[in-house]
């Protein structure tokens, strides 16, 4: 499952990047409500408007981002034009 961005949300005109999900990610997105969902939202606009927001993790491979009470871990590719949700918690 991927996600598209719309451009009218796009800061500065530039294209954010694709939003991919990992099995695992998906499978934990179905088990949370509606309001963890709405929080998660926020999160992932964040780190598509900012891919380096997260903090690296100690391998350097994943980003850690936390705000509102969720977590994402993520790969931002090396041009940025693509995200992989890998973990969620809500």
């Amino acid at each position: 499952m991927t996600t598209r961005v719309s451009p009218k949300h796009i800061a500065g005109g530039g294209q954010r990047p694709r939003i991919a999900w990992h099995d695992t990610a998906l499978k934990q997105i179905s088990t949370m409500t509606d309001e963890d969902r709405q929080r998660l939202d926020r999160l992932l606009t964040a780190v598509s408007l900012d891919p380096d927001i997260g903090t690296p993790d100690a391998s350097g491979l994943l980003r850690d981002h936390q705000a509102d009470g969720c977590r994402l871990l993520y790969v931002a590719t090396a041009l940025r034009s693509l995200i992989i949700i890998a973990y969620v918690e809500a």
